[in-house]
This record gives structure tokens, C-alpha cells and sequence, in this order.
């Protein structure tokens, strides 16, 4: 539409001429705005077009209005852009490419039938692009008429072969109507044609997780990961598509390679890998971290999930100068693995700074339990 515009207002200059029946002043401010406009000064455009005695004899009157209507729609009034084009028309206008511009400004204004009244009107120059396609049928699909919707993407693949806008635009339809089978169709046959660039391929494969459609989606992903083997993006949402499937050790594998093109997955790689209970590969990525905070933090965690008590004791000091035992939880987790090494002294010392009351009722049990460690060892629940 950019260039429909240039080139309506080039035109419009062009044709321009000293018509003796015209004032002087009037043909410079309608000329005036119209090269304001083509440049990009909308508001000093406007400013030109409030000039113009509309009442005087002669005035382009056509030139007028379909200029305040461009103004109007640069400055994002719809309303009154339609309005100003159609004063143009009962003032003589008949270049139907202004229909294509009113078209635009119904659909932004929700009104999705004017929109398509608009697009017939401008006959053949509707169907002169793509674009103009996508816009009917989002159009009619936003009036239910989803049918037509889909027709009408069909005869526009069929007139533009190599326009994929098109066919990405249906893939999306496919997936609101549950046509899962044909979504996947319209993917491959993206994919086919080499028009899928990364950004792509994770809408179309997060459509299918969206849609709950998780076998779709890895099937998609791993085809996908093969066509963009370096995408770490691709590669950590293939890694989270396993993890819905509940495949914790896939999903960790695929984390890594992901952590090898960008270390920001590094952190995922080592928790999937401990929740995968693979504590030696977690702790092999966990080392890999660059924020020494959250690097602790992490392997705190590493070592309560294979009950390696003594090493989260031992990491005391390191907890208390990065000022993670600020953290209740952390000192919580710190003051249990003390009871279960059997430094009860140690433990308590850590419970009397709880305050959070969820913790404080943990701590309660604890003590609980190292009453009975102390009174009947028989009875310790270590």
C-alpha cells in the first residue's frame, strides 16, 4: 500500500496544472501538502490542506479530500480518513484504488463487511496482490465466514505460487478448525519450498503445543531441528515439548546441545539432568555456570536430590558469604541437612532464625524429631 500511496500522490502532482479558473493561493497549498505528504510531513500537510478555501471557485476539490483522507489516515483516524475519501467520490473521484485504502481503514475499524463492500468495489485492483487476498479473507473469517476464508486463501496460492504469506496464513486457520493433519500439510509444504526461516518454524511448532497438540509438535520440532541444527531457540523448545511428554532425560540431552550454542540454557541443561536424577551430569553443566550465586544456589539443590547431606554442610560458609541463606528456604534446607549428618546443635542454631510461618511449623517437626534422636536413638527418623 506504500507504494499505492507514493504513487497516487506523484500522480496527482504530475496532472497538476495552472487551471486559470483556480486561485493561485489554493493550487499552492493543495500542491504544497501534497508534497509534504509524499515526504513524510504529515502534520505540516495538514496544516497546508487547512489553508485551502474550499469554498472558493475552482478548487481541485477531488485533490482535496483524497489528500485529507492520506493525512488522516497517516495519523491513524480511520473514520475520518473514510469520510474525507468519501467526500473525493461525490466530489468526482474515480481512480477505484482510493476503495483499497477505505477497505484498510474499515477492517482496522472492525467494520469487516464495509471492509469487503470496499474491496468489491475496487473490482479488479482487488485482486492484484496478495495482501489484498490475506485482508478478505481475514475478513470474512472474523465474520465466520470461515469457508470462504479458506477458499479465498486457496484461489490467492493458486494466483500468487510463490507467496507463502498465504499459506502460513491458512496453516493458522487449520489449527483453529482442529485440522490438525492439514496445519501439518501446509507446514511441510513450507518447509518444502525453503520459505521457513527460523522465527517461523518455533510460531508454527508452538501452534501445535498451543493447540495441545504435542505429538505434532515434537514430530514438527525434530524435523525442523534438522533443517536448523545450530538453532538453540528450536533446539530448547524441542527440550520443553519433552518435558510435557515427561521425558526429563530427553529434554536434559536436548538442553545441553542447546547450552553449547547459547550458554543461557546451561542453567535448564543441569536441573533437567537433576530432576532426571543424572546428579553427575548436573553437576557437570552446574560447574559451567558463570553467576557463582546461582551456581550454589543450583547445586544446593543437586545435592538435597541425591541426599549428599554432608556437602551441603560443608558449603555453609559459601552460602553465608553470597548472602543466599537470606533466603529462608535455603536455610531451611541447610538447617536439615545438619539434622541429617547429626549436628542437632548445629540445626537448631540454624531453625531459630526461621521466621516464615510455613518454615517455622517444618522446624517445629524437626525439633520434634531430634528430641527423639536424643531421647531413643532406636527411635531417630534420619
Amino acid at each position: 500500500m506504500k507504494i499505492l500511496l507514493q504513487i497516487f500522490i506523484l500522480t496527482t502532482l504530475l496532472l497538476s496544472t495552472l487551471d486559470a479558473k483556480k486561485t493561485q493561493d489554493d493550487i499552492d497549498h493543495i500542491a504544497l501538502a501534497a508534497l509534504l505528504l509524499h515526504d513524510g510531513h504529515v502534520q505540516k500537510a495538514s496544516d497546508a490542506l487547512t489553508n485551502v478555501d474550499t469554498e472558493a471557485k475552482g478548487v481541485d476539490l477531488i485533490r482535496y479530500y483524497t489528500l485529507k483522507g492520506l493525512v488522516a489516515l497517516k495519523q491513524g483516524d480511520y473514520a475520518s480518513s473514510n469520510k474525507h475519501f468519501l467526500a473525493s467520490i461525490k466530489a468526482g473521484q474515480e481512480d477505484k484504488t482510493i476503495f483499497l485504502y477505505m477497505a484498510q481503514n474499515s477492517f482496522k475499524l472492525q467494520n469487516y463487511k464495509e471492509s469487503l463492500g470496499y474491496l468489491d468495489a475496487a473490482a479488479e485492483l482487488s485482486l492484484d496482490k496478495a495482501s489484498l487476498y490475506s485482508l478478505r479473507a481475514e475478513a470474512l473469517w472474523r465474520l465466520q465466514e470461515k469457508e470462504k476464508a479458506l477458499n479465498v486463501l486457496t484461489q490467492g496460492m493458486e494466483k500468487f505460487t510463490e507467496e507463502y504469506t498465504l499459506l502460513k496464513q491458512r496453516f493458522f486457520y487449520y489449527i483453529s478448525l482442529d485440522l490438525y493433519q492439514s496445519a501439518l500439510d501446509d507446514a511441510h509444504r513450507y518447509l518444502e519450498y525453503g520459505k521457513l526461516d527460523e522465527k517461523s518454524a518455533l510460531v508454527f511448532i508452538n501452534a501445535f503445543k498451543n493447540a495441545k497438540q504435542l505429538n505434532n509438535a515434537i514430530t514438527l520440532a525434530e524435523e525442523l531441528l534438522l533443517e536448523f541444527e545450530s538453532s538453540a531457540k528450536l533446539t530448547a523448545l524441542l527440550a520443553y515439548l519433552y518435558i510435557d511428554k515427561g521425558d526429563l532425560q530427553t529434554a536434559a540431552d536436548l538442553f545441553d546441545k542447546a547450552s553449547m550454542k547459547d550458554i543461557t540454557f546451561t542453567k535448564e541443561s543441569a536441573e533437567l539432568y537433576r530432576r532426571a536424577k543424572n546428579f553427575v551430569l548436573a553437576l557437570y553443566k552446574n560447574a559451567q555456570l558463570l553467576d557463582t550465586k546461582e551456581k550454589l544456589k543450583q547445586r544446593i539443590a543437586i545435592y538435597l536430590e541425591y541426599e549428599a547431606y554432608e556437602r551441603v554442610v560443608v558449603s555453609h560458609n559459601a552460602l553465608k558469604r553470597s548472602k543466599l541463606l537470606e533466603d529462608e528456604n535455603i536455610r531451611y534446607a541447610l538447617a536439615y541437612s545438619y539434622y541429617m549428618v547429626g549436628d542437632f546443635d548445629a540445626c537448631e542454631t540454624e531453625l531459630r532464625k526461621l521466621t516464615k510461618s510455613d518454615l517455622f511449623q517444618k522446624a517445629t517437626e524437626l525439633r520434634k524429631n531430634i528430641q527423639k534422636c536424643k531421647r531413643d536413638g532406636w527411635e531417630c527418623e534420619l
